[in-house]
């Protein structure tokens, strides 16, 4: 029976998140097991209580994960700054929206107090991809040349 004084969760309650009993990798847009189909276990440092069970990469789900990176990483470089941008920009407001939840999340998975993760770490984060989208179209102005691209990492 609900009385006078019940309220609605605390907005930083566990309760506006969804943990799944187990993840896998994502890897070339997505989840597989790993190859060796270890995994472990994701405990709450304040609570000791377990989160989630999450797949264990090995060298092989490694050089997946490389190949698919390398083969994305040509359409991604293909693209002229401004479409970079949007997706970016696209990336920067999801972070916002979904702050509260992230915030949630990175609290109850390293223990650190809501207050930090929600009002610093959160924020930070979408300015970064904020500040980098900003830049995507304007390299070209910078000094690096009127068709600026980024580069590819050396092999190891």
């Amino acid at each position: 029976m609900a009385s006078a004084f019940d309220y609605a969760p605390a907005p930083e309650s566990r309760a506006v998140v969804d943990i799944a009993p187990s993840y896998g990798l994502f890897i070339d847009g997505e989840f597989t097991d790993a190859a060796a189909g270890k995994v472990f276990k994701t405990v709450s440092p304040s609570t000791e209580e377990v989160l989630s069970e999450v797949a264990q990469a090995g060298a092989e789900d490694v050089d997946r994960a490389v190949k698919a990176a390398r083969k994305a990483f040509e359409k991604w470089s293909a693209l002229p700054g401004s479409e970079r941008a949007k997706y970016l920009f696209r990336i920067a407001r999801i972070i916002q929206e979904r702050s509260r939840e992230l915030a949630v999340l990175e609290t109850l998975d390293n223990g650190k107090p809501i207050k930090e993760t929600r009002d610093a770490d959160l924020p930070l984060v979408a300015a970064h991809f904020f500040y980098y989208a900003g830049w995507a179209d304007k390299l070209g102005h910078a000094g690096f040349g009127t068709d600026p691209k980024p580069s590819a990492s050396p092999a190891r």
